[in-house]
């Protein structure tokens, strides 16, 4: 019972952990323009990392987009980082956020 328990909280936790899911979807009336002050990119640790550009989060305290600077990341396994963009919907603007996509690896067999 004990396991059974720790293996639900645990697929809870990721799923409530995940941001694809915690993202909220809010449509504002104009979407925003990345900042005009170019901050400095922060160093490369090292070969293997990504820059995953600056995008936009919804803060929901404050009730407003912010924005979240440029940062290196390490690649998923078999993933391709696909950025974020504003969506035009019938009442303004939403921010879809950017996610790991599944890379689809096919082989091809020539004769």
């Amino acid at each position: 019972m004990k396991k059974t328990m720790l293996i639900v909280l645990l697929g809870m936790a990721s799923f409530l952990l995940n941001p694809e899911t915690t993202q909220a979807q809010v449509t504002v009336e104009h979407k925003p323009s990345p900042p005009k002050v170019k901050l400095p990119l922060p160093e490369k640790p090292g070969p293997d990392y990504q820059l995953i550009p600056g995008h936009w989060i919804w803060h929901r305290p404050s009730k407003m987009y912010v924005w979240v600077g440029p940062h290196w990341v390490l690649p998923k396994e078999n993933r391709k980082w696909s950025p974020g963009h504003w969506q035009k919907q019938k009442k303004g603007w939403k921010w879809i956020p950017g996610k790991w996509k599944k890379i689809n690896k096919r082989k091809y067999f020539f004769n």
